[in-house]
């Protein structure tokens, strides 16, 4: 920006808000995330109370707003749960936009190659890591109360970006691109693997388990959060491999399996 950012006005003693992910991992747990595909503030609020570390919001394959996720980011922090914003690949403005909602971590998907993660570094972390744009105006910075230089700061330490893992082509970089500057966590994406491998559906085939396991260890090699999607009867073994973020269940699938269970007792009538 072109003026000198709020040098005078509010108070500038306030904090950022710290990110309850990280300070999971920090203590060496596992940190859990559930996941939704629908934009209500209600869902969000009702899966923040559970208590996970996170909540993960997508908007790459949804309809969702900007509004709605702004929301929905309020509903979880009442319960000091972070949000991740799953964000649709385009221009900068796209990944910060949540983070200046003051979504505590993005995911930002099909990452192929390292110059691919390096742009995304370059527009995801403030100098001089990398070289996003600031405002400071915002919900993350309290609208100008916290102190410039303690937000640039802060939100390169308590804000993360995962760098989704779902081409085969990212192998060739993986290592260079966990041991970029700047690069938090390294999320594998089984699905979409699965399908370029000509293997639709197949996530635990040997082909995937043996990206999996790669992928958490260059991410651990690196002192890099290891992230992947997970389901209860896989939790344990996905933290033995090394992931210590897992995303376990959606908001969709409940909601399915609800009806359906529901709907199940009219069958003998």
């Amino acid at each position: 920006m072109s003026q000198k950012p709020y040098t005078a006005g509010p108070k500038t003693n306030f904090e950022m808000r710290e990110s309850r992910v990280l300070r999971t991992i920090r203590e060496g747990k596992v940190a859990k995330v559930l996941k939704l595909n629908l934009s209500d503030a209600k869902v969000a609020e009702i899966f923040a109370i559970a208590q996970p570390d996170a909540i993960w919001l997508c908007m790459e394959h949804t309809s969702t707003s900007f509004e709605a996720i702004e929301n929905q980011i309020r509903a979880a922090k009442i319960h000091d749960v972070d949000s991740i914003v799953r964000v649709a690949r385009g221009s900068y403005s796209d990944y910060v936009r949540p983070l200046e909602m003051d979504a505590t971590g993005l995911i930002v998907p099909h990452v192929v190659s390292l110059s691919d993660a390096t742009d995304v570094r370059n527009m995801t972390k403030f100098a001089p890591v990398g070289k996003r744009a600031v405002d400071g105006g915002n919900t993350d910075a309290m609208f100008t109360r916290v102190g410039f230089l303690d937000y640039l700061k802060t939100a390169n330490k308590e804000r993360f970006v995962c760098y989704q893992i779902e081409d085969p082509e990212a192998m060739d970089d993986l290592d260079a691109i966990a041991e970029l500057e700047g690069v938090d966590a390294l999320f594998f994406g089984p699905g979409d693997f699965s399908v370029a491998l000509g293997i639709p559906g197949e996530i635990n085939s040997p082909q995937i388990n043996k990206m999996r396991k790669r992928v958490a260890d260059v991410a651990r090699k690196n002192g890099k959060i290891a992230a992947t999607v997970s389901g209860p009867d896989t939790v344990k073994e996905y933290a033995d491999l090394g992931y210590n973020m897992l995303s376990v269940g959606a908001d969709v699938i409940a909601l399915t399996q609800y009806a359906d269970k529901m709907l199940a007792a009219f069958d003998e009538v």
